[in-house]
């Protein structure tokens, strides 16, 4: 008897593609195939990696097409990238390489990642399938049950679930790690749309360029390297919902165009005619004020009336303190079980110190430090000083001096690279007179990173034509 481990990674993306991706990020030794269009010329891949059992060897060898690649992960660990494999056909491929090793004793635990349902790169279907592996998130894109013990939480949550039915836009708003994403999760999953994918987009993780494209779509010849028509995100999402997070990283052009798609209801790809109509409900999210960069010139306000159908504020950790216990022991038996161990348990000077703790990082912070302190652990019991906190205070956990008091004297000024770097870009910026691509230039920095450079040093953007 013996446990094996196979990361189903599916995708209807080139195979060369994710190949190259999946080789450098993992450094797998895989046994490769090229997809042709038509009939493909190459040998039937070889699952038979030395030291794979030969019941696993025997079953991978019959399940695999002309057009899949088997790779060993780790020890007893296998990928199996299955290319223009739809959900329900990966589904069934899983059904038949249990029942086939069940005639062996072989006990399997599997995670299956489908594009673009569960992610558009290789990495974040290798993600998603590695979590539903460990019991992170379970088949059906659901993760474990949300603690709720909060009463604000409990009415949140309450509320989400009324409004789950409809199509209203949701605009989640609330700390780094609070939660956002599990919230938008629960809506879809909730809601009438629960069968049709639910697709994610994080807006500050690609360059505009490539974020049009991943949001709109394009035709083939639409621009340099575009050999084939590609749909968009939101054209994929059809019948389901699109989570777009970090919402207010989205440029002022892209802003421009997703209203466009809010108002017709139809998404226009680059470099086509015609657009196309969609079915779609929007979720964004965000950790940023949108009305203080409405008047900052940095997001439409038009664009905010739109996705703010309703919107749901979810509370930071540190006011929430009555949840840590229950979160703590949650992780610390998911990560004790991804290892095989049974969950340890926290002794009362470690949970005191978790709830004394500000928590900046909020529920994504307090996951980490359980996993280290699991990792960390020798015995079966997690103590105070198996957990390494920070020391950085959260945001708004104490209010800034007032103007003109001794504290504000007495506060440190700010460093002076700062200073000088604000001085170099106002400067540029009166020499561009308010134009922020010749600014940029002038900085030789992206114009994209001098945007951020102005929201992160409080310098308001200028209209063109005035400095």
């Amino acid at each position: 008897m013996f446990n094996h481990y196979v990361h189903a990674a599916l995708a209807r993306e080139r195979a060369s593609d994710l190949q190259a991706k999946a080789q450098a990020a993992r450094r797998a030794r895989l046994t490769r195939t090229r997809r042709q269009r038509e009939t493909p010329s190459v040998p039937r891949p070889r699952p038979a990696i030395e030291g794979t059992p030969a019941a696993l060897r025997d079953a991978l060898g019959d399940l695999s097409r002309l057009s899949d690649v088997v790779g060993e992960y780790g020890p007893s660990e296998y990928e199996i990238l299955l290319v223009d494999a739809t959900a329900a056909q990966i589904d069934e491929a899983v059904d038949r390489l249990k029942q086939e090793l069940a005639k062996h004793d072989v006990e399997l635990a599997i995670g299956s990642a489908c594009y673009p349902r569960d992610g558009r790169t290789a990495d974040a279907l290798m993600s998603r399938a590695s979590a539903r592996v460990r019991g992170a998130v379970s088949v059906d894109g659901a993760r474990p049950a949300v603690v709720l013990v909060d009463q604000a939480m409990q009415d949140l949550y309450a509320l989400a679930e009324r409004i789950a039915s409809g199509s209203i836009s949701v605009l989640i708003l609330g700390e780094t790690g609070v939660g956002k994403e599990v919230l938008a999760e629960t809506i879809h999953r909730r809601s009438s749309r629960a069968a049709a994918p639910l697709l994610r987009l994080n807006c500050a993780a690609l360059t505009e360029t490539l974020l049009e494209s991943e949001l709109f779509g394009h035709d083939k010849g639409a621009f340099t390297g575009a050999t084939q028509s590609k749909p968009g995100l939101l054209e994929s999402a059809h019948g389901g919902t699109v989570f777009l997070d970090e919402i207010g990283e989205l440029p002022l052009a892209t802003q421009v165009k997703l209203l466009r798609v809010l108002e017709s209801r139809e998404v226009m790809r680059v470099g086509a005619l015609r657009p196309k109509p969609i079915d779609v409900r929007f979720i964004a999210a965000t950790h940023r004020d949108l009305e203080a960069q409405i008047d900052a010139g940095l997001f439409r306000e038009d664009l905010y009336f739109r996705l703010n159908g309703i919107a749901l504020e979810i509370p930071p950790l540190r006011e929430r303190r009555d949840e840590i216990d229950a979160l703590a022991a949650q992780f610390a038996a998911a990560v004790a079980g991804s290892l095989g161990r049974s969950a340890p348990e926290l002794s009362g000077a470690a949970l005191d110190r978790l709830r004394s703790y500000v928590w900046p990082g909020n529920i994504r912070e307090l996951r980490n430090c359980i996993e280290r302190a699991v990792l960390l652990v020798e015995g079966g019991r997690i103590d105070a000083d198996h957990l390494a906190l920070g020391t950085r205070r959260a945001r708004g956990s104490s209010p800034p001096p007032i103007a003109g008091s001794d504290a504000t004297a007495a506060a440190e000024p700010r460093p002076r690279a700062g200073a000088v770097e604000r001085h170099q870009i106002v400067a540029a910026l009166a020499s561009a007179a308010g134009n922020q691509k010749i600014a940029a230039q002038l900085l030789q920095i992206s114009r994209r990173t001098l945007i951020n450079k102005l929201d992160l040093l409080g310098i308001e953007r200028p209209r063109k034509g005035r400095s």
